[in-house]
């Protein structure tokens, strides 16, 4: 691995001072871009150098003692920072370090919250929670998700175990951005799916005892912690029985991903199974009479709203239309 990491804060230095070499600058600017997190650490460096820079008077200091205290807050467990500036350069970092820790006594910044707020095992950590709408977004590896309604999903990335982490309840659709040989691993209430280059949904809600995984593109293992296992590729859907602890394959539902694109298709399906997948997705709910639960009926739906649907329903059937409390009725004496 490069050791430039490991000598970050003197690189930051050197490039502020306007002392760094060509490839030094290339390789900076590259990892400022991979993490938001570097560019803040980046950004909280150069505001101490922009403070320092401007002050043409300031009272006399112990600036190797406030230098020693204030590298002691930058330290972390398994992530040392040397400060050993390589001659000639070294006198210049040393009078821009000493004058950026007068501003520090000064101001009484704490600049140990960086490393504070990002252990380890929490580097990154973000919650994503819909409650009841779906919610976009994007995680802080540059993969999407879409939640749908109840879901809670907890992200975090382990830098040593080189593994981006998701704990989810509920059900969710990942497209994943790949970053080398790190690991992308989903944790559905004790049952996982690790990710190799995908895109995929999983339905894991806590008071279901079914894990399902529907694998959009690319390929993703399905596992326990028995080393039980099922390997999935585009197109496929694997399910997991919390209960017998079993894996089986099955047949993707033609209307799994709906409630993210919001395309409906229904080919000879009861209006009961059809009304079930949309109260599923809309907030407005769709009611039907006994009589007319069992009608088939053949239709697609593209991102209309839910009362356009329902007159479609009811023109193809012969049926009426009605809203009451809030929900759509649809009746009928039979089906035509």
């Amino acid at each position: 691995m490069d050791n430039r990491i490991d000598h970050i804060d003197e690189l930051i230095g050197k490039y502020l001072a306007g002392e760094a070499a060509a490839d030094e600058t290339a390789w900076l600017e590259t990892w400022l871009g991979k993490d938001p997190s570097n560019r803040r650490y980046f950004e909280q460096f150069q505001s101490i150098f922009q403070r320092a820079a401007s002050v043409k008077q300031w009272q006399e200091f112990d600036t190797d003692a406030a230098w020693t205290k204030l590298r002691s807050t930058l330290k972390t467990p398994g992530r040392t920072v040397p400060f050993t500036a390589p001659e000639p350069q070294r006198r210049t970092l040393n009078i821009v370090w000493r004058v950026a820790a007068s501003i520090l006594l000064l101001l009484g910044i704490g600049f140990g919250l960086y490393t504070l707020n990002n252990t380890p095992s929490q580097l990154n950590a973000v919650e994503v929670v819909a409650e009841t709408d779906l919610v976009t977004d994007t995680l802080p590896d540059g993969s999407d998700v879409v939640l749908n309604k109840s879901t809670k999903l907890a992200y975090a990335y382990d830098k040593k175990k080189k593994e981006h982490a998701v704990k989810l309840k509920g059900e969710a659709y990942f497209n994943i951005h790949h970053n080398g040989d790190e690991r992308f691993i989903v944790d559905a209430g004790g049952v996982y799916i690790r990710d190799i280059g995908t895109s995929f949904n999983v339905r894991a809600y806590p008071n279901s005892d079914i894990v399902e995984v529907m694998v959009e593109e690319g390929e993703v293992i399905f596992f326990n912690d028995d080393d039980s296992s099922l390997y999935l590729r585009a197109g496929g859907k694997g399910v997991y029985n919390k209960t017998t602890k079993t894996f089986t394959v099955d047949e993707p539902e033609p209307n799994i991903l709906s409630y993210k694109t919001k395309f409906f298709t229904f080919s000879g399906q009861t209006l009961e199974t059809v009304v079930t997948t949309l109260n599923d997705v809309y907030d407005t709910k769709v009611v039907v009479n006994d009589a007319i639960k069992q009608c088939p009926i053949t239709v697609s739906f593209n991102d209309e709203s839910i009362e356009e649907i329902a007159e479609v329903i009811a023109e193809t059937l012969g049926l009426t239309v009605t809203q009451e409390n809030g929900r759509i009725i649809l009746q009928g004496a039979s089906c035509k």
